[in-house]
């Protein structure tokens, strides 16, 4: 079941966003400010640490970008990344747009991902092979598990779609949880 218009593959958003990140005059300007220390760069759940290659060439990547050294900080949860970031104990973060939204007076957006050129999104709703399903209404009275409620595509999606409809999650699934990563949420 797909909900959006356009596919977007992880890796080509990680790689156009970081080129953004990077290639925006407010960071150039920000270069010099960066500490000797280097840059603390958060990652939202929605990277998955064992994905130890894409980590890699995310972190080399930034590090030939500001010509110091990057760590690359994860948390569990979106709402444990964004605290770290509006404390000031990372100087920039992944983040989705509603953590954004959020703490706007706290935040300056600096890049949006763009696939083909354009700020797309695309989120999935992943049922068992066996369940037949054609579309989110076919769903009501099941068990749903959401990822993060910080999450656009793990729970702000969703819960937008039932909205248009009148519903909310909590009285339209007939349970629902929290696994607090994307990959949980198939599992």
């Amino acid at each position: 079941m797909r909900m959006g218009t356009e596919a977007l593959d992880r890796r080509s958003a990680m790689i156009a966003a970081a080129g953004l990140f990077l290639s925006c005059s407010s960071l150039a300007r920000a270069h010099e400010s960066i500490p000797e220390r280097g840059l603390r760069f958060g990652l939202t759940p929605v990277f998955l640490t064992s994905d130890l290659e894409l980590l890699g060439r995310l972190q080399a990547y930034l590090q030939r970008a500001v010509g110091v050294p990057v760590s690359l900080i994860t948390r569990r949860t979106y709402q444990e990344i964004t605290a770290l970031l509006v404390s000031r104990q990372l100087d920039a973060a992944w983040i989705c747009g509603y953590p954004f939204v959020a703490h706007r007076r706290d935040l300056q957006l600096v890049a949006v991902p763009l696939w083909r050129g354009k700020p797309l999104y695309q989120s999935y709703v992943i049922v068992d092979r066996e369940r037949q399903a054609e579309g989110l209404m076919d769903l009501r009275g099941d068990i749903h598990a959401f990822s993060d409620p910080d999450s656009n595509s793990g729970f702000l999606v969703t819960r937008a779609a039932l909205a248009e409809h009148g519903l909310r999650p909590d009285t339209f699934f007939s349970r629902t949880f929290y696994t607090y990563g994307h990959r949980n949420v198939i599992r």
